[in-house]
């Protein structure tokens, strides 16, 4: 039971991170700290809305 609850929280954890990703996706670390992410937002290539 611990070795699959592991792996569940590892697999959430990958997930929100990709979520929370995609607003920073193809910026060089310059973009971002000119415009730093402080918000959920949709945005870039994908035209994600925001928190998906």
């Amino acid at each position: 039971m611990m070795k699959s609850s592991k792996i569940l929280a590892g697999l959430m954890g990958l997930s929100v991170g990709d979520a929370l990703g995609v607003p920073v996706e193809f910026q060089t670390r310059e973009e971002l700290a000119q415009k730093p992410v402080v918000d959920m937002y949709g945005q870039n290539c994908w035209s994600e809305r925001p928190g998906t």
